[in-house]
């Protein structure tokens, strides 16, 4: 299955690699220890979604995108940002209108949303001047919020400045139904190309009485690159998934407000190596037949697609894929509502004749009956544009979700879920 960038349904007769469907074989479940990736089966079944393409904007060095509504209409918009562009923009469905909330401020890497006054419009928290050293990163933390009219430039109050601020979520660590800001740094201050092992970083919380910076983990070896709230436990509470050069960690609070400690557990130390070929560049969760997975792309920035799941106590890894060129995020949700999340992973590589074996775009799989021993179905949906990031969302109201990515290739590109 292909796609048509100018919005048509998917192309038929499409070239073996626009139209790269394959099936995976499956192997036995092994102990707690990385397993041989799965290969491909010589049948091609079709994939169990098919998509069609929609281009909502041009956007040069795109690198992170989200969705919300932020017209209180009823649709989900997009927002997305790049490190070359010195705003911060969303784009209104469907006439995908671009409308500014704030510019002139160099370096935005990324934002997220949520309505802490409940007046129907998100807040937008964003980092900006960030940079892969901490020397040249300010690494400011700020909140914009709208001024009437969403529409209009909305103004944004700086809360943090900390080097090298580079992820950024909402969670309410204390279920005290108030959302907290989780800012996660890349690197400590110390931490140097090529292989930024040399420090040690943290993770920080704010809570909403004044933004004060509370640490959340230290001592974190090397890079963090995402953090990701999640339900793992009953109750009213977030945790937080994080993925870095450690692997992947879960930290569960307890206490409330200024009183809050965290617990660490290490679901995985990732993929074993050396820095910075080590670890995980991104983590989420969700469930399968009421069983819960794990699913990440290892190392940082790097090839594997990862599945985890829970038997006897201990999280059993087992590498699906290993043709990603750079594996940059992952998202996971159910787009074909069969009751087992799917995966979706980028990669943000460019084919070049030093690089010919180059994998760009958006990588799909759909879950089997059994994640951890069934044979996953593999989509390569998008073979054009190098893709940093994409994001989950019912784009049209249909009931299916879709998905929105961008990334490098000048692109913010809106996959609707046809379904079968």
């Amino acid at each position: 299955m292909g796609y048509n960038p100018s919005g048509g349904g998917p192309l038929d007769g499409a070239s073996p690699e626009r139209n790269s469907v394959m099936h995976l074989k499956s192997f036995t479940l092994a102990a707690a220890i990385a397993a041989a990736p799965l290969t491909a089966a010589q049948s091609l079944p079709p994939a169990p979604v098919q998509f069609r393409a929609h281009d909502i904007a041009q956007i040069r060095g795109g690198y992170a995108v989200a969705v919300a509504d932020f017209n209180d209409d009823g649709r989900l918009d997009v927002i997305a940002n790049s490190l070359s562009i010195p705003e911060v923009a969303w784009h209104e469905n469907p006439t995908w209108e671009r409308h500014v909330i704030v510019s002139g401020m160099p370096g935005i890497v990324n934002q997220a949303m949520a309505d802490i006054d409940d007046d129907g419009i998100p807040e937008v928290a964003f980092q900006s001047a960030f940079a892969m050293q901490a020397a040249n990163s300010e690494g400011f933390n700020w909140i914009a919020s709208h001024q009437g009219d969403p529409r209009q430039p909305w103004n944004a109050v700086q809360i943090d400045r900390f080097e090298t601020s580079h992820h950024v979520a909402w969670a309410d660590l204390d279920g005290d139904g108030e959302l907290e800001l989780i800012n996660a740094p890349l690197i400590g201050p110390r931490s140097l190309a090529p292989t930024y092992d040399q420090d040690t970083a943290s993770v920080f919380w704010y809570g909403q009485d004044g933004w004060r910076r509370h640490t959340l983990a230290d001592g974190i070896p090397g890079i963090i690159h995402r953090v990701r709230p999640v339900k793992w436990d009953a109750g009213s509470r977030d945790q937080i998934l994080v993925a870095g050069f450690e692997g992947i960690t879960l930290y569960r609070a307890s206490g409330t407000g200024d009183a809050m400690t965290f617990q660490k557990e290490l679901i995985s130390p990732g993929h074993v190596g050396n820095a910075p070929r080590l670890g995980a560049s991104d983590v989420g969760m969700g469930m399968s037949n009421g069983t819960r997975i794990v699913a990440s792309v290892e190392p940082w920035h790097g090839n594997e697609v990862v599945v985890y799941t829970e038997s006897d106590g201990r999280w059993v890894r087992r590498v699906i894929f290993d043709k990603v060129t750079s594996g940059h995020e992952i998202v996971v949700l159910d787009l074909n509502g069969d009751g087992r999340v799917d995966i979706v992973a980028n990669d943000n590589s460019r084919a070049s004749p030093n690089n010919p074996n180059a994998t760009p775009g958006v990588h799909v799989f759909f879950s089997p009956e059994d994640p951890a021993t069934g044979e996953w179905a593999y989509s390569r949906i998008e073979s054009e544009a190098a893709m940093n990031s994409c994001v989950g969302g019912d784009m049209n109201r249909d009931g299916r979700p879709d998905l929105v990515c961008t990334g490098r290739g000048g692109v913010i590109r809106w996959y609707e879920n046809l379904g079968s």
